[in-house]
């Protein structure tokens, strides 16, 4: 059995990791408690019922589509392998043969049928050090990167009975100008090793995966991961005055376009609030400017990972569609301590789809006037002055 090094010691997570033992993989699949030599709880998150911002939030008719929602309780832990092959593409570990069942994430069944170790593809890995495969399925996407990579490196390069067995080197895709700028500011510990070939499967000696960059935390209320952005923050010199309104505008995504987003976003910039667009930014900039915030209003998107930012107190305004209604961000604000709100937009689409776009547009009169309800209630934070911490 693998041996578990508990950091906070409570009877509540081992029980919770027997009951996720009990359910057993499918055939042609293991689980990772299962292969591990040895395994190390990072963080137990507890389960919490969401928190919002006005005193008034429950008021009738609210239409926020999280009222009831509870965080995920979940152990976030790390788990040391030996001579396991690492499949580029899908970022699914194959040990003997049979496919590692934490690591399939979101990969499509018939994809996951087909899978197997290709000797044609295989490239063998057995330099020094400890592979720490760290991207999931979607490696160049902001929100994925900042709260699966991110605090996976951050974690590990921390932790001294990780750092003991040797030298942590990253698994990592061929990196954006805006990712090698988000590891200086992380100052994690590690190297990477030359970039992974798509196409290719990697046969790996010693492995340390965890369960993090699978999206383990999404739901979870993570000191852990939370702890990334103070982390990069304190790096980024305080430049602006607290007080700006922003509205993270979607305006060059590809996923959930919003039709008459332009409409929206000069409503909101005529009421006084600064309309960004942070692909566009250098990282510490997107830092320093959401760091000044005392209100970010944002339809469901990656660049609302950036209230990972805001000090405590910030007021959030999440325009969620109806089509996908995901707590990610929710999680993200109770996490860092800020008044978030968010009400069910109808989008039009016919499907639950996470990248289909809103056909139906938004009702930017309902969302002038859910903001400045929001902003006039009472939870407005208290402005300081420049340079304050």
């Amino acid at each position: 059995m693998p041996v578990l090094h508990a950091v906070s010691g409570t009877i509540m997570v081992f029980s919770l990791l027997r009951r996720l033992r009990r359910s057993r993989p499918p055939p042609g699949r293991v689980q990772l408690a299962d292969i591990a030599e040895s395994s190390v709880l990072l963080e137990a998150c507890p389960a919490r019922a969401a928190r919002f911002a006005p005193a008034d939030a429950r008021r009738n008719g609210a239409a926020n589509p999280f009222l009831d929602w509870v965080s995920m309780p979940v152990g976030l832990t790390a788990h040391v392998l030996r001579d396991v092959v690492y499949d580029v593409d899908s970022r699914v570990l194959i040990k003997d043969g049979d496919l590692v069942a934490e690591t399939c994430y979101l990969q499509p069944p018939e994809l996951l049928a087909a899978l197997r170790v290709d000797p044609a593809r295989l490239i063998r890995h057995a330099g020094p050090g400890v592979a720490v495969p760290c991207s999931d399925h979607w490696p160049g996407n902001y929100y994925h990167w900042m709260t699966h990579a991110l605090p996976v490196m951050a974690a590990l390069s921390d932790r001294p009975e990780i750092r003991r067995r040797g030298r942590l080197s990253w698994l990592l895709p061929d990196l954006l100008p805006w990712q090698r700028q988000t590891l200086d500011l992380l100052g994690a510990d590690g190297g990477g090793w030359p970039v992974l070939a798509a196409g290719r499967q990697y046969r790996l000696d010693r492995v340390v995966y965890c369960n993090i960059v699978a999206g383990a935390a999404d739901f979870a209320l993570s000191r852990l991961c939370q702890s990334v952005f103070p982390r990069m923050a304190a790096r980024v010199p305080v430049t602006r005055r607290r007080g700006l309104r922003l509205y993270v505008d979607r305006g060059g995504a590809g996923n959930r376009v919003i039709p008459n987003e332009g409409a929206l976003a000069a409503a909101l910039a005529a009421e006084g609030f600064c309309v960004v667009r942070p692909e566009r930014m250098p990282v510490a900039e997107q830092i320093d400017l959401f760091r000044a915030a005392a209100m970010v209003v944002g339809p469901l998107g990656a660049g609302m990972t950036n209230i990972g930012f805001c000090r405590p107190g910030t007021l959030v305004y999440e325009l969620v569609p109806d089509h996908h209604a995901n707590p990610c961000f929710l999680a993200m604000a109770m996490r860092g301590h800020l008044n978030y709100w968010a009400d069910l937009y109808p989008t039009g689409a016919t499907g639950q789809d996470h990248v289909a776009r809103w056909e139906a547009g938004i009702d930017v009169a309902r969302v002038l006037r859910q903001v400045s309800g929001l902003w006039s209630c009472g939870t407005r934070p208290v402005l300081v002055s420049d340079g304050a911490a």
